[in-house]
């Protein structure tokens, strides 16, 4: 009889031995799962913002490419200083005709400070440039604070890499437009056309991969 006993006995611990086990077991998995499920969560809303961000970002960046002035009219004005006096020099040795019309055109550029008569009516004028640069201030904020928080990972390839190609792109229009603040300040002013020329065709170039990107970033998950 005292044999059957602690035969139930020792099944009953075995088996409450188990019971408690399996709850432990249970418990830690369900924590861990809710754990995930908490920071999972947590990434997703990470994301989400971090999408609104970024695709704020593009339009303010889009809408101040719409909206500013560009830089055509500085770009025609140093083509045809370049055709007379490729040097860019101070002294421009034309006509009264041509130097009248671009006194007329380009009032902003150019000062005429001095003339003397060669033949004819052909004159060397002593001139003065005097230009106004416009340029564009794109932010990157949203873009850098992506990819520092790792939250670039979780967004599916199609979008991250047209974000990439934006971001990369428009980093190279920032430093490009570095250049032409560079041959500004120098004086350069043939290397100053030529950054302008490259600018002005990258800014097109931008405008079409942000629209593109604006598409794609509503279709990020």
């Amino acid at each position: 009889m005292n044999l059957n006993i602690k035969s139930k006995l020792n099944k009953l611990y075995k088996s409450s031995w188990f019971i408690t086990l399996f709850a432990t077991t249970l418990g830690v998995l369900l924590a861990f799962y809710l754990n995930n499920l908490n920071s999972r969560s947590k990434i997703e809303s990470r994301k989400l913002i971090s999408i609104q961000n970024l695709n704020n970002e593009l339009l303010n960046n889009k809408t101040a490419l719409l909206d500013s002035k560009d830089n055509e009219r500085l770009i025609d004005f140093l083509s045809e200083i370049k055709e007379l006096d490729h040097e860019f020099s101070n002294e421009l040795i034309t006509a009264t005709n041509t130097m009248m019309k671009l006194k007329t055109s380009y009032s902003d550029f150019i000062e005429i400070r001095d003339s003397i008569g060669i033949r004819d009516d052909l004159y060397k004028y002593n001139v003065a440039y005097q230009f106004e640069l416009n340029l564009d201030d794109l932010q990157n904020i949203a873009w850098e604070t992506s990819k520092m928080s790792n939250i670039t990972n979780e967004l599916n390839y199609d979008c991250l890499q047209v974000l990439v190609k934006v971001y990369s792109l428009q980093e190279i229009f920032t430093n490009e437009q570095q250049k032409i603040i560079n041959h500004f300040v120098n004086a350069e002013h043939d290397k100053l056309l030529g950054a302008l020329l490259i600018v002005q065709q990258l800014k097109s170039q931008l405008m079409n991969v942000m629209i593109e990107g604006q598409k794609e970033i509503n279709n990020c998950d």
